[in-house]
């Protein structure tokens, strides 16, 4: 019996391991075959003075509700190297902490973003971050930063409780190097944070847009599910001074974080994801990309926006922060969200243990279906859409092997509850061997959009 390929609900996302050389700061070397530019930048002596900026050992910060502290003011020209920040708080304060950082004076932060956002992890959920420019450890409360940030004459972070609680535990180091003048060219690092509820349908969320001459350099991007199925198959867009990608050509959301069938739990260096509960109502997933090896330069301007579904129809929840450099402080083209609106409820003990149970399903389902015994697998999935209803993938499958056991009526049904959930991936089941015995069929084309192309 021929090997047949079904879609799974979870698949690993595939991430090219890359070698390091930051975008900012000409002292980068070239990336040699046989180790990193990073490690190969170390033989040749840094510029500047060593300095830092730390909490005092056993010092007992606290930031209370509705009040700000300033970590670090610094004096330029110099480069910060890294930042860590370790934090803790109540469950909500991944959102309320803000981080501002403020380069020469400028009357609004270049960088302002809840702190769980900026640093890739979203609402938090404890997850941890292991990339080349940012890293998450400890559940979630250790924080490190090594974003290459120049200044010219002054710079200033601050955390602001936005929260209603005093956070329990704070400690910080800010290291940087002084500098006798800055390398031409240099720009100043830029984080801004954008949230939609449920985003305006037919209209694409935008994440970031500003005038100027720099580079974008990354996103990471949280989504709740409105909805079930996968929020990931609109597109993302770039307009980059005044030209706009051809959309016939451009990736799927999903397709630019590196991944396709469903988020996964692929931590990598420079794309990956650090939380992923699926594609039902109510879960959360949040994905990043950081272009370390690839900028998107701009000279005049910058536009990037998300789809939130084909035809942007779906009524996701959407926050994402974009990173970018520029040669001067941007103005910000919207307030930061509220904080109440940026507190998303988080699903219930009980959901994630259903959740889990029917992930360990479709695992048992997929090992069945590679082992050819269909009875088995088809029997799982009726059990995992008597637990979850609502499943789109489960729904999808079940029609492929009801079209595998020559079930057209059932398999048809269960294809049009699939695309009724929010099975998107059309293109896909038109070419689906598993669906072969349908290609024929009247209503199978009607579903897959076939005789519309047969119309034409």
């Amino acid at each position: 019996m021929r090997n047949r390929s079904i879609l799974s609900l979870r698949l690993p996302s595939v991430l090219a391991g890359l070698l390091f050389c930051l975008p900012v700061l000409s002292s980068c070397a070239t990336p040699s075959a046989s180790g990193g530019g990073a490690l190969t930048q170390l033989t040749t002596r840094a510029d500047g003075a060593y300095s830092r900026v730390a909490s005092e050992v056993g010092a007992e910060l606290v930031i209370p509700p509705g009040e700000s502290l300033t970590l670090a003011e610094l004096t330029g020209p110099a480069v910060i190297d890294r930042i860590w920040i370790g934090l803790e708080g109540s469950d909500s304060f991944w959102r309320d902490i803000v981080v501002q950082i403020t380069w020469d004076g400028a009357t609004s932060p270049a960088v302002e973003a809840p702190i769980g956002d900026f640093f890739a992890v979203g609402p938090g959920a404890r997850q941890n971050l292991n990339s080349v420019p940012m890293m998450v450890q400890s559940g979630g409360r250790a924080m490190t930063s090594l974003w290459k940030m120049p200044f010219g004459e002054s710079a200033t972070i601050a955390l602001v409780n936005e929260g209603s609680s005093p956070t329990r535990q704070l400690e910080f180091e800010v290291d940087y190097r002084e500098l006798e003048s800055l390398p031409s060219g240099s720009l100043l690092f830029h984080a801004r944070y954008v949230q939609r509820n449920a985003p305006e349908k037919g209209k694409p969320v935008t994440v970031l847009r500003t005038s100027g001459e720099g580079q974008y350099v990354g996103l990471s991007l949280a989504v709740q599910n409105g909805e079930p199925g996968s929020w990931g198959n609109g597109a993302i867009q770039f307009e980059v001074d005044g030209r706009t990608d051809d959309p016939q050509r451009g990736l799927s959301l999903l397709n630019y974080f590196g991944v396709v069938f469903g988020v996964g739990s692929q931590k990598g260096a420079f794309q990956g994801s650090t939380l992923d509960e699926g594609d039902r109502t109510k879960a959360r997933s949040t994905v990043y990309r950081f272009h370390v090896h690839d900028p998107i330069p701009f000279q005049d301007s910058i536009q990037v926006a998300l789809d939130h579904g084909p035809e942007n129809q779906r009524q996701d929840r959407m926050a994402a922060v974009a990173y970018w450099y520029q040669s001067e402080t941007a103005t910000p083209f919207e307030r930061l969200a509220g904080v109440r609106d940026r507190r998303w409820e988080a699903p219930t003990d009980a959901e994630l243990r259903l959740w889990k149970r029917t992930d360990q399903i479709n695992e048992e389902v997929l090992s069945a279906y590679r082992r050819n015994d269909y009875a088995e697998a088809t029997a799982l999935l009726e059990e995992l859409l008597s637990l979850e209803p609502n499943s789109v993938y489960a729904s999808y499958n079940l029609a492929c092997l009801y079209a595998i056991a020559d079930d057209p009526e059932r398999s048809l049904h269960m294809l049009g509850q699939a695309i009724d959930l929010g099975f998107s991936e059309i293109s896909f089941a038109r070419h689906d061997p598993d669906l072969a015995s349908l290609h024929d069929n009247p209503r199978f084309r009607h579903l897959v959009g076939l005789d519309k192309k047969d119309a034409k």
